[in-house]
């Protein structure tokens, strides 16, 4: 591995010492092959391996795109000569980082080990909620009796719109899942007003730790105390500043409570679902996945006509061939049930 630092140092002080504002690459590759920092081989190879590799200061390729000569420029703007003494340290912010000298686990390298075992944990734990919350949010979309309706109306547009709903519960951001949820179980009329807007929420009040947590930066992590987080996100356009003192027992008890929401998401579409018989009901779609307090329901029996979302989709004439086969993919994804293991 050649020695980024000593090569860099000696392009910009070569520079400096001859006054130059800047160097082709193939002279500059000489200059570095005469002091032994890296060899000239086949035409400044090399060099230009480092220049593509965005390691040189001071780079700069002309014009800029594929096949375009490579330059290094002079960083410093002073012509002194007095000034060529002090060069390493004038330049030494110029240049590319010294990853030889970074800690190991950098930039998790602080705190103890058991902070960011219970960090891992925790984030992992909210990764599982999107995935409950949006298969819930898809199975009540996709069973539910606005499903059956759509298809006996046999209305078009109707459908479009409901299967382009159906194919975004699967990708939407927590916010929009949470909205998603709420508005479906009001919809259903199956679990009472307090339970929804309960359940809403306390997804609500978990969601900005989700964010802070998977998206933040933390400044600090001391070995016996608190952690610094730090997270912007937008609200009104504005950007807003979400910034915590985070220990381990913090983390154990947001984890605790996301377990527990993600429970209780999957309880509501148990509880939702029995109502409807097409593809097994909603609760059906999470029982092969979730521990449950009775015997495993049997798979039900192919329904007799096609979805409706399917029928949506491929009565899309706007839709090419190859997005029309992608769009049925992505439903029989969410569709079919995954068999326990």
């Amino acid at each position: 591995m050649p020695d980024l630092y000593a090569i860099n140092f000696h392009l910009q002080e070569r520079l400096e010492r001859d006054w130059c504002d800047e160097v082709r690459a193939p002279e500059a590759a000489r200059w570095l092959d005469k002091a032994g920092l890296l060899a000239d081989r086949k035409g400044g190879l090399p060099l230009r391996d480092l220049l593509r590799a965005g390691r040189i200061a001071g780079q700069e390729q002309r014009p800029d795109k594929k096949n375009g000569a490579w330059f290094i420029r002079r960083l410093a703007a002073s012509r002194d000569p007095d000034a060529i003494r002090d060069a390493r340290e004038r330049l030494r912010r110029c240049l590319p980082i010294d990853r030889d000298v970074l800690p190991p686990d950098w930039p998790v390298n602080q705190g103890p080990a058991d902070f960011w075992q219970e960090l891992g944990k925790t984030v992992a734990a909210f990764g599982y909620l999107e995935h409950i919350l949006a298969s819930t949010c898809y199975a009540l979309l996709a069973t539910g009796a606005k499903a059956a309706a759509l298809l006996e109306a046999d209305d078009h547009a109707a459908l479009s719109k409901w299967s382009e709903r159906l194919l975004r519960s699967q990708t939407d951001s927590l916010y929009r899942l949470t909205r998603e949820l709420g508005l479906l179980l009001e919809e259903t009329g199956l679990l009472p007003r307090a339970v929804r807007e309960d359940l809403v929420a306390h997804l609500d009040e978990l969601r900005p730790w989700r964010n802070a947590l998977c998206h933040g930066a933390w400044l600090s992590v001391a070995e016996d105390g608190p952690a610094r987080l730090k997270h912007l996100y937008r609200d009104d356009d504005l950007p807003v500043a979400f910034e915590r003192n985070v220990d381990v027992k913090d983390l154990s008890d947001i984890r605790a409570r996301t377990v527990d929401i993600t429970i209780r998401v999957a309880e509501a579409a148990s509880v939702a679902g029995p109502a409807y018989t097409h593809m097994g009901g909603a609760g059906y779609a999470l029982a092969t996945v979730m521990p449950r307090m009775y015997e495993r329901r049997n798979a039900p029996p192919e329904p007799d006509l096609p979805h409706a979302a399917r029928r949506a989709v491929e009565r899309d004439d706007m839709l090419s061939q190859e997005k029309l086969t992608r769009r049925l993919a992505a439903l029989d994804s969410g569709i079919a049930p995954t068999e326990p293991e």
